[in-house]
């Protein structure tokens, strides 16, 4: 499974983080799917980069839902915005 972002990875730089990896600490960050697939997902961090993220722990998921993104992986879901 390759996870790849168009520019830096979404982790680095001016994104806007919340939470953390429970299991190391660092940030996660939110994300918009643009194209459901699975494994993997097109998504869109709110800097608009884009890149694939793997989708198997929060699975199913469709176009307009908002993760949460660690590592190239969404570890959890957010509420949709309004």
């Amino acid at each position: 499974m390759n996870h790849a972002w168009v520019g830096p990875p979404p982790h680095e730089g001016s994104c806007a983080v919340v939470d953390g990896c429970l299991t190391c600490g660092d940030v996660a960050v939110p994300v918009k799917v643009l194209e459901a697939a699975e494994p993997d997902a097109v998504c869109e961090d709110e800097h608009g980069r884009r890149g694939t993220v793997g989708v198997e722990l929060v699975s199913p998921v469709r176009a307009g839902d908002r993760l949460l993104v660690h590592g190239g992986v969404a570890i959890s879901r957010l509420e949709r915005s309004a």
